[in-house]
């Protein structure tokens, strides 16, 4: 059987940075309000027009790039997003024509926080199935058309002023819109001979009934009409998050997953080198390296300097180790991640030597 390696990764990130000082401008926030409970310091913020599918081509053309693949290579996309351009369709069909790929399959995921996870293991079924050669994989999101205080933001920048009742409906989201930022990552899977090497397996889990630990409620077929006035005016088409839920389904359900996954292959935890971790709060990552055993040189964080960028995280991650030199030949890696439905899980890959 075959395997499937990553040949190439890239980035796609916004230019803009906001910082925690300028959020305690727009709420009732403070930097050591939101350091002490996420351990974000900024996060990059889309220009308005910019959606998740601008920052999944860019990041998807600079791996085949690194890769040195050409748009001829390339025989499947597969996009995670949990923030589409538009309702529908999804963004895949979009940035498989931004990238010249002709009439290549284009799939979209949504398993939110995990959909890049879900994505990679299904580039990796693609390849070990023969379907095809290389598989594009991206994760991408843009977040600021969620956030509450994106208008006050724009218009204070510009010298307007921010108006109490806004200062406190900004102040009312915080718990959640503090959190979030934009950003895209993208990886090429190639099929190799190589079958020490690549995906060795991964171990998926989804259970509906935790569902509500966060969602966009007030939008759907659920509702006749899929969004009403009144439930714009009552911000009930805004994200509602149980914090303290996820945070203990997080550090339980990650290091289970990647412990599992391990006894499943034969290979001890302890051997892992590098854990790349969906990067959702500071504290959760440090959860999940205490249920592992590691410390903050196994299992790095970058969120200080994006939030949480949702299916963006691992692959935004892992290029940041690629090119840091963390991954070279031979390394195991252990990508995990628990988002909203709710999905977790885990995949092993290593690096060939």
């Amino acid at each position: 059987m075959r395997s499937a390696v990553i040949t190439g990764s890239g980035v796609g990130l916004p230019e803009r940075v906001v910082t925690n000082e300028e959020l305690a401008g727009l709420m009732d926030t403070a930097d050591e309000w939101i350091v002490s409970r996420s351990g974000i310091r900024e996060r990059r913020l889309a220009d308005a027009g910019v959606g998740s599918s601008h920052l999944a081509t860019v990041a998807g053309r600079t791996a085949m790039s690194d890769a040195g693949a050409t748009n001829s290579d390339i025989d499947a996309v597969v996009v995670a997003t949990m923030t589409p351009d538009t309702f529908a369709p999804g963004i895949a069909a979009v940035v498989q024509d931004r990238l010249g790929l002709e009439s290549v399959p284009a799939f979209d995921i949504r398993q939110q926080c995990s959909g890049f996870l879900y994505a990679l293991d299904m580039a990796d079924s693609l390849v070990k199935a023969e379907k095809a050669d290389r598989v594009l994989v991206i994760g991408a999101e843009v977040h600021a058309g969620l956030q509450p205080w994106i208008e006050d933001y724009r218009r204070t920048r510009e010298g307007g002023a921010i108006s109490h009742d806004r200062f406190e409906r900004n102040t009312r989201h915080r718990g959640w819109s503090v959190l979030f930022g934009d950003g895209a990552g993208a990886v090429v899977v190639e099929s190799s001979d190589d079958r020490d090497a690549g995906v060795l397996g991964a171990e998926l889990h989804t259970d509906g009934s935790l569902a509500d630990l966060i969602e966009i409620p007030n939008i759907g077929s659920l509702h006749q009409p899929f969004v009403s006035a009144d439930d714009v005016a009552r911000d009930e088409v805004l994200p509602t998050m149980d914090g303290r839920g996820l945070y203990r389904q997080a550090v339980r359900r990650m290091p289970e997953a990647v412990r599992s996954l391990a006894d499943r292959l034969g290979l001890p935890a302890e051997e892992v080198d590098l854990v790349v971790a969906h990067q959702a709060n500071e504290r959760i990552l440090e959860g999940v390296r205490k249920g592992l055993g590691v410390d903050e040189e196994t299992l790095p964080s970058n969120i200080d300097r994006y939030g949480n960028t949702t299916a963006g995280t691992l692959p935004i991650l892992f290029h940041e180790m690629r090119m840091e030199g963390r991954v070279g030949p031979g390394t195991l890696v252990a990508f995990t991640a628990f988002g909203a439905g709710a999905h977790w899980g885990a995949l092993f890959y290593r690096e060939p030597s």
